[in-house]
């Protein structure tokens, strides 16, 4: 049976291959650095679903950045405390998540994307909670309302996404703005991009 409802399952199976094969030539950096530019430089960043840390957390830490990254995959996150053992990770999903602090901005890269839409839709409020007035909100879905299975390491991995006008909905009825929006960037292996600002 597919995995739909927690998909970090799967990335446990897989965290060895994924190490070794997911890119590493920061694609993300100018949707990153347009957030960091709009945030303190002392200011707190979620890296929400950090992966093994390459290459976001890393590039993060690189400008001096302050980090807490987050992810739901066990076998992931031993593979990003071998990449950087000075930095601290956290076994949460984000769906539950459970932190003392907030933050300046939300990076969910590739993360958010793998809920099931009813989840999704409840990670709005939860993303407001845990940003400050101001903080900027990272994610990126698919173009429009559907489902999707990609195949990694002969596994099948789910994807998920509201359509654009929901999740417009949603960030108006949470207290956010849409800075940058783009559907299907090819600068960034045609992902759709939402760079938001909570009010």
């Amino acid at each position: 049976m597919k995995e739909s409802k927690d998909v970090y399952k799967i990335y446990d199976k897989i965290a060895g291959w994924f190490h070794q094969n997911r890119g590493q030539d920061l694609m993300e950096k100018a949707y990153l650095d347009f957030v960091l530019e709009k945030i303190p430089q002392d200011g707190k960043i979620l890296d929400l679903g950090c992966g093994t840390g390459k290459p976001i957390l890393a590039y993060l830490l690189s400008l001096g950045r302050s980090v807490v990254a987050v992810d739901a995959s066990r076998e992931i996150l031993k593979i990003a405390a071998q990449n950087f053992p000075e930095q601290a990770f956290i076994l949460q999903d984000m769906r539950n998540l459970d932190l003392p602090e907030k933050f300046d901005a939300i990076i969910a890269w590739h993360s958010f994307f793998h809920l099931p839409a009813a989840d999704q839709q409840s990670m709005f409020p939860i993303f407001k909670q845990y940003l400050n007035p101001g903080g900027m909100l990272v994610f990126t879905s698919g173009p429009d309302e559907g489902e999707a299975w990609s195949r990694l390491n002969q596994e099948d991995v789910y994807h998920a996404s509201l359509s654009p006008t929901d999740y417009e909905h949603l960030l108006k009825a949470n207290e956010f703005i849409v800075l940058k929006k783009a559907l299907e960037d090819p600068t960034v292996g045609n992902a759709s991009v939402w760079v938001c600002q909570r009010i």
